[in-house]
Formats: C-alpha cells, sequence, structure tokens
C-alpha cells in the first residue's frame, strides 16, 4: 500500500503535505471559496468530489471524523501493526472490530451504527461488493437513472473497482467447512451456483460467494481509487475532524457551510462556495444529512422546533421566517434483516476479535509477509450468499438476500442473515433530540404486512432447505418454535447485532424532497 499526499486546509492556507490536520482546533480561511462544498467523505461523497475536481472545479470535502486507512495516515491499530503503514480499517480479519471497539470510530451522535472516519461506512463495512440486479434501478429511479441508462455506468465504476472472491494473495480460501455445508444443502434444493457480478439478473434460487471490494488483501474500494486521483489534484482539498454544522443560507440559495472542530482538531468558522455558482452536495449519510438540513432550518416544524428549543442551536438557528418545511427525516427505508442460526459439527470457527490483541502468530506473519491466509479474508468468514424473489399475496415482488457467516453461540454455528431488498414498502422516520442527536423514532420495520409475509415465507422455506442437511441442528428458531412465532417475537431494533430484525438505512428520507427545492437540495 502507498501512502498518499493531498492538499489540506492548515491555518488560513493551502499547502501540500500529509493529510494530517493540526493538533488543534482552527479557524477556517472565510477568504477562500470553493465552487463545491461536499458534505460527508463516504461511498457517495468521495466519488462526487473526484469528479467534480476532475471537471476542473474547486472542491472542499469535509470528514467530520478522523483519518482511517493507512493509505491516508490513519493510526488506529493493534500492537501487531505497529511499523506497518495498515490500520484496523485495512486488514479484512479487523473488519469486525468496529462491533467490539467503536469509540473513535462509529457516530456518538446518531442511535444506530454508522462510520465517522475518512471513508464512512466503506472504511468500516465488510466490503461487500456486487452489481445490483437491474429491477433495482427499474422500480426505484426516476427516468435516466433506470437500468438500461446505468449500465454504462456501473461497468465503469466495476473497472476501478473489480473486486474479488479469493483475497487471499496465494489464492487459497481459508476455513470453508461452513460454506461447504450450507452450499451442499443448497445445491441438494435445486439452487443453482453463480458468480453473483457476471449474473446480478439471476438473482432467485442462486448461491454464490461474497465478493469484497479488496486488493491485495487489503480494503480497497473509493478509498484507494476515487480519493486517489483527487487527492493528485490542486483544486480538491480534504478536511477531517471538521463537522458541517449547519448551511448558511438566505431562502432557498446556499452561501456556505459553517463548521465545528471535533475531537479538539479541525477547523470552525464558516466557509463559502463560489458567490453565484457555488453549491453544497449533502452525503453525510441518511441520518447525517438530514441533521445539517434540520439545524439549517429545512424539514418538518416538529423538528425544526426542537433544533429552536436546543441549548445547543436556539440562539443562533435561523430564523422562523426563514424555515422551509420539507418532510426530512420520512419515508425513511431500509432493508430489513432477520438472523437465524445453526450449528453443524463440521463448521470451523476462527475468533477475529481475539486476533486484534492475542492473535495466532503464524496467521500474523503470513498475512504481513505475504498478505495469505485467514486474515486476508473478511471477518467473520462470510459465506455462501443465496437469493430468493417472493410474490406476496400483494402481488408485489419483493427480492430477498441471504448472507451466510462463521459465527454465534457455539464454534459450530453459522448465522445467516435474511435481507429484504426491492420491492420491500416499510417505511419509517427519523428526527432529532434536544441534544442534537438523531434518532429514529418510527423503525422502517415490518410495518407493512406484505413485507412480514415474504419475511416468514422466506424463513419458513430455507428452514426447510437447511433442515435436510445431516447433522445440523437449529438454535434459532427452535425446533420447536413456528416460524411466525419467531418474527413476532425477535426485537426490531436499527443495526444491532443479535437474533433481531435490522439492518442499515437507505437514503430516502432526504432523497426526494420536491423540485422546487432543489435550489436547496439538488436530486442531481
Amino acid at each position: 500500500m502507498a501512502h498518499f499526499r493531498l492538499s489540506v486546509i492548515f491555518t488560513s492556507t493551502l499547502l501540500s503535505l500529509t493529510p494530517l490536520i493540526s493538533g488543534a482546533c482552527t479557524p477556517i480561511d472565510s477568504n477562500k471559496t470553493y465552487d463545491y462544498i461536499v458534505i460527508g467523505s463516504g461511498a457517495g461523497g468521495i466519488p462526487v468530489a473526484d469528479r467534480l475536481s476532475e471537471a476542473g472545479h474547486s472542491v472542499l470535502l469535509l470528514e467530520k471524523g478522523p483519518l482511517s486507512s493507512g493509505r491516508w495516515n490513519g493510526t488506529m491499530k493493534p500492537e501487531w501493526l505497529e511499523g506497518t503503514n495498515l490500520t484496523r480499517f485495512d486488514v479484512p480479519g479487523l473488519f469486525n472490530q468496529i462491533w467490539a471497539d467503536p469509540v473513535g470510530v462509529s457516530c456518538e451522535d446518531l442511535d444506530v451504527m454508522a462510520g465517522c472516519v475518512l471513508g464512512g461506512g466503506i472504511a468500516v463495512n465488510s466490503a461487500l461488493w456486487w452489481k445490483p440486479h437491474p429491477r433495482d434501478w427499474d422500480l426505484n429511479f426516476p427516468a435516466g437513472w433506470k437500468s438500461s441508462d446505468m449500465q454504462k455506468h456501473i461497468e465503469t465504476v466495476f473497472k476501478r473497482i473489480p473486486g474479488t472472491d479469493h483475497p487471499s494473495r496465494d489464492g487459497k480460501l481459508y476455513l470453508q467447512q461452513g460454506y461447504d455445508t450450507l452450499s451442499k444443502g443448497l445445491e441438494a434444493a435445486g439452487f443453482k451456483y453463480v458468480l453473483p457480478n457476471e449474473s446480478p439478473d439471476q438473482k432467485n434460487h442462486t448461491y454464490g460467494r461474497a465478493t469484497f471490494f479488496l486488493e491485495n488483501a487489503e480494503r480497497h474500494g473509493p478509498l484507494a481509487t476515487y480519493l486517489v486521483t483527487a487527492a493528485q489534484r490542486k483544486n480538491f482539498n480534504l478536511a477531517v475532524n471538521t463537522m458541517a454544522r449547519r448551511l448558511v443560507r438566505t431562502g432557498g440559495s446556499v452561501t456556505g457551510v459553517e463548521l465545528q472542530c471535533r475531537n479538539g482538531e479541525g477547523f470552525n468558522g464558516t466557509v463559502n462556495v463560489t458567490p453565484k455558482t457555488g453549491r453544497v452536495i449533502l452525503s453525510a449519510g441518511t441520518m447525517g444529512s438530514a441533521k445539517v438540513l434540520f439545524r439549517s432550518g429545512i424539514g418538518p416544524k416538529d423538528a425544526l422546533n426542537v433544533v429552536k428549543n436546543s441549548t445547543i442551536d436556539g440562539a443562533t438557528m435561523i430564523s422562523e421566517d426563514q424555515w422551509i418545511d420539507l418532510p426530512v427525516g420520512y419515508n425513511l427505508n431500509d432493508h430489513v434483516g432477520t438472523d437465524i442460526q445453526i450449528a453443524h459439527p463440521d463448521i470451523v470457527f476462527y475468533d477475529f476479535y481475539e486476533a486484534w490483541d492475542e492473535p495466532i502468530q503464524a496467521d500474523v506473519d503470513e498475512y504481513l509477509k505475504n498478505r495469505s491466509g485467514i486474515l486476508a479474508q473478511v471477518a467473520p468468514n462470510l459465506g455462501p450468499m443465496f437469493w430468493q424473489t417472493i410474490e406476496g399475496s400483494d402481488g408485489i415482488v419483493r427480492h430477498i438476500q441471504w448472507q451466510a457467516r462463521v459465527e454465534g453461540r457455539t464454534n459450530t454455528s453459522m448465522t445467516i442473515t435474511q435481507y429484504v431488498g426491492t420491492g420491500t414498502q416499510s417505511r419509517g422516520r427519523m428526527t432529532i433530540l434536544p441534544t442534537l442527536n438523531t434518532r429514529v423514532s418510527q423503525a422502517p420495520y415490518l410495518r407493512n404486512a406484505g413485507d412480514k409475509e415474504a419475511v416468514i415465507q422466506g424463513i419458513e422455506y430455507i428452514r426447510g432447505v437447511l433442515s435436510n442437511i445431516g447433522n445440523l441442528t437449529w438454535i434459532v428458531p427452535t425446533v420447536n418454535q413456528t416460524t411466525a412465532e419467531f418474527v413476532n417475537l425477535v426485537r426490531r431494533i436499527p443495526s444491532l447485532p443479535s437474533p433481531l430484525i435490522f439492518h442499515y438505512f437507505a437514503p430516502a428520507c432526504t432523497s426526494q424532497l420536491p423540485r422546487s427545492y432543489t435550489r436547496t437540495h439538488d436530486s442531481r
């Protein structure tokens, strides 16, 4: 992995240096303007900033968290990575560490799990990487964004980030007993083996290996591609540990962004866009983008009144006659996930959590010397993935994706998560608290009878498939528990690990605002 240098803001000047913000809170240069200010350095913000700077625009990319990957001089790592240019975010075998040690990595102001570091979710997630089913585009996106329109763009992205299902450099896969056990049962039930990214439209009664945006057995993706090319341009700038407090605006015209330092570092003050032509792009995730809008006086009146009455923002909030009443936070969408769990004597568990501070030395050596071995695989040993489509009694076809992983209550357990994706109808709402933390006030889980029907029908079918595997035992649901009883009993909580219904949010609550307000929120 190479280190990269880029332009970052530093005490009122632009310098070319390694991407480290000063160790103290620093006033932003209020005289410097940017054509585009991009709030959030995740899967959306990084490519957008890259493409805009490529087009010749001056760009400031804001990240409220610290540096992550060693590629960008991140420093969070276990002792056995000291002396290397790798961090916890780079080594696949450490990707699950966020669940054991989220401090300084996850967002403190959200009630769901999300990454608040350079890269956002793409720095902390499992690096799963697949092409969408064409119906995802055709059902959910407007004219000009249908599958036929998007194919060339998908191919462009996958040329830069091809992904792999064999991340270890020796070409081997390790501890595949769990994958083998389940795949044999799936094949016996008539499931067809596919290479998922070569057949994105074959997602019914099929299975395959998980694909990851890894390269050289390290995290790859936008941090290693789009951010790299952006950083080579003088018109691109990055500020980390710098939170966008709110948009500075008059009516629907945004003139800048008010900044706040975080962790005693970063920048404060107001940074401005180029007069008349400058734009601000919110790409801070479903919760983060909505929070910025709320604090900027954009959203439902009940949420804006919470901000107005808060001790943090109340005295300085934009006046009520400038509020823009829009349904920010409504229409919250998610891929509801439900965990089931089995056990089989052939399954072999590897303790990736223990690898943080008490690793097996031979595994460490194999990874550091050769980028091979079990630590080159994504924790907690994912796969297989398999798919179903279910047509409900309401006539709506819902797509289901299953993701298995080797972890659970015993050392021979596997947890298998069912995700209901395209076709789901349930919606919820997120809002803001007096502390200005966000919360999900109405979870978008199984609020629609057809969604619940699909979850039950999908689990019931897979229980039948897997029960035909010799020596397999059920942990969750129990053998004496009906699927309907199980689904009715499990908790419905956003982004928490346990036998429950959960997952991560899709950006519906800020992406479908009326076109008449696109000066404030541009659908492009």
